[in-house]
């Protein structure tokens, strides 16, 4: 006399309870005792009885990924592209190399006697003259940047001065006149041009008078600089007491005459050269001075909880980080760098990634002028006119998500051919960085993400009158962001309305449905189903739960290299209450 009813079709809760009072009536049999004689239990849902319980809005990633108005994680807002981005400027200290002092020179030519008291007598009297000197000078405490010296010279010329003296003893004579006499100077010298008399470094007096009735003769020649040679291995260097000595040799020939000569005696021409102090302003030669930059730290600052999460592991697609650096010196200026991630205030040690040819990289260059040097994983970029430089490691400094990445960059000229350098000049190098890092994730991702679903117990109260050990959730999801997550059963946690967890439920997930499958192109939506297995031995527990906190994990799948957009979306569509072998209903 047992009556089992099987209904195949799913319903929901609230149908259930409209359709059983119909049910028990159309039963009812007056000849019977229904509490004695028939077993009013009946079986609803057959195998599996399913229980819609609702749906969630759809979540923006704008939403799940808040932003702060001066972190580092912005929005594109052309292409909603999510890019952890800073700016900043390096401290490159300014480099001078110092002014290069030549004292004064004075140095005399051999006099020569041009009238012999044996010839005084004759009206006019001719002598040859040859005559020979040295030119020399030291600059001490010469800058270290100098290695060697090709070319001095000065913004404003200095004077030269060429002084004829006559010393008579018993003579007078009316004047002394140049024949096809010159005077030559070291080669090194560089006079200014358009001085009369004056080719390269020979002066010529020839025709000149160069006295009158006992007066000298002066002349006064301007001098720019000193040019030694104009490739390497022609200049001058220091010694190791950074002093270094200039030499040369003065030479005079041709020859005189003095004209109107009375009495007996002698007379010798006495030549002199003064040249006084320069301070050369600027130098050619193999110049490599040292530049010194601070440490700059880039603090990663205002991310998302997802990306601070200890668990998070970030495998970017192609970072980038771009410096702009002007470069006022006529060489190029090479860069040697490294980067230091650090957590806290302590450095990650071999996390470090180096750059530039002092560690036996690609060297990096900075050519005269502007420069714009892009480094980055796949070694492009979308930066106008960058220099773009391949960093293969690059992610290791994003690995283990970091407080701060110090970069310590060295400029080195190692430039050993001859360029112009202006002494005294402060050179600055106006130095910046801008780290621009696209959210395009790789296989190794691991980011953690973190969310509930609330207010469940004015859905679920009633089912405090049926009898149930072991319901499943299932999680109906579409997902348009181009991450696979995943779900643990320890990573569920099942509270009531006062917050506090639910004891004794044990929770399972067989692995198929642990997945919500990704979007292949961060446009198309992909659905899954999640489902997670509940038992307890408390059969009111399910009229206990109004929340559900859960914490996924997202993951790449198949869609790598595809950018996270702050449009792309997640949506639970449906949240469902399944029991297993449907419920026992018992009509008394």
């Amino acid at each position: 006399k047992m009556m089992k009813y099987k209904l195949r079709r799913r319903m929901s809760l609230g149908w259930l309870w409209l359709l059983l009072p119909w049910w028990g009536v159309s039963c009812v049999d007056s000849r019977y005792d229904l509490d004695k004689d028939i077993d009013m239990t009946i079986n609803v849902g057959g195998e599996y009885l399913t229980f819609p319980v609702g749906s969630t809005d759809t979540t923006f990633l704008s939403k799940l990924i808040s932003l702060e108005e001066d972190g580092m994680l912005q929005v594109d807002a052309a292409t909603r592209v999510y890019h952890l981005t800073h700016y900043g400027w390096l401290n490159v200290k300014p480099v001078t190399v110092s002014q290069v002092t030549l004292g004064e020179i004075v140095t005399g030519l051999l006099p020569k006697e041009i009238v012999q008291p044996a010839t005084s007598s004759e009206m006019e009297c001719r002598a040859d003259v040859s005559s020979a000197g040295y030119f020399e000078v030291t600059a001490r405490g010469v800058d270290n940047a100098l290695k060697e010296l090709g070319a001095l010279r000065t913004k404003v010329p200095t004077e030269l001065k060429l002084t004829f003296n006559f010393e008579r003893l018993g003579l007078d004579y009316r004047q002394v006149k140049a024949e096809k006499l010159t005077v030559e100077f070291p080669d090194f010298v560089e006079f200014e041009e358009g001085q009369e008399g004056l080719s390269g470094n020979r002066l010529s007096l020839d025709g000149l008078v160069l006295s009158a009735y006992g007066a000298s003769f002066s002349r006064t020649l301007k001098v720019t600089g000193y040019r030694f040679g104009n490739a390497v291995g022609q200049g001058v260097s220091p010694d190791e007491e950074r002093n270094m000595r200039i030499e040369g040799r003065l030479s005079m020939t041709g020859s005189v005459v003095t004209i109107g000569t009375t009495g007996y005696g002698s007379l010798v021409l006495v030549p002199n050269i003064a040249l006084g102090e320069m301070k050369m302003d600027y130098v050619t030669g193999v110049i490599q001075p040292e530049i010194d930059t601070d440490v700059a730290r880039i603090k990663l600052e205002g991310l998302p909880d997802f990306l601070k999460n200890e668990s998070t592991h970030l495998d970017i697609t192609n970072p980038v980080i771009v410096f702009k650096v002007d470069n006022p010196l006529q060489t190029e200026v090479e860069i040697d760098g490294v980067f230091i991630p650090g957590k806290g205030e302590v450095e990650l040690m071999g996390k470090g990634v180096f750059v530039g040819r002092g560690y036996g990289k690609q060297p990096l260059s900075l050519v005269p002028g502007e420069n714009v040097i892009a480094l980055s994983r796949l070694g492009q970029s979308a930066v106008k006119g960058a220099v773009n430089v391949k960093v293969e490691d690059m992610n290791d400094l994003l690995g283990v998500v970091p407080d701060f990445i110090d970069v310590i960059l060295t400029p080195v000229v190692r430039n050993e051919t001859y360029y112009e350098v202006e002494l005294g000049r402060k050179y600055e190098l106006p130095a910046s960085y801008d780290v621009d890092i696209p959210l395009s994730f790789e296989h190794d991702l691991q980011i953690v993400y973190t969310d509930s679903i609330r207010n469940l117990h004015k859905d679920l109260k009633d089912f405090n009158k049926l009898n149930l050990k072991q319901v499943n959730l299932i999680l109906s999801v579409r997902n348009a962001i181009p991450l696979r997550l995943q779900l643990s059963p320890e990573n569920v946690q099942l509270k009531d309305v006062y917050g506090e967890e639910l004891t004794g439920v044990v929770k399972k997930m067989e692995e198929d449905e642990r997945y919500v499958a990704e979007s292949a192109d961060g446009e198309t939506p992909a659905d899954s189903e999640i489902v997670l297995r509940l038992q307890a031995e408390d059969k009111a527990f399910l009229t206990k739960l109004d929340r559900i906190c859960f914490r996924m994990t997202g993951v790449s799948g198949s869609a790598t290299g595809v950018p996270l957009k702050d449009t792309q979306w997640l949506k639970v569509t449906n949240l469902k209450v399944s029991v297993p072998g449907g419920v026992n209903v018992d009509l008394n």
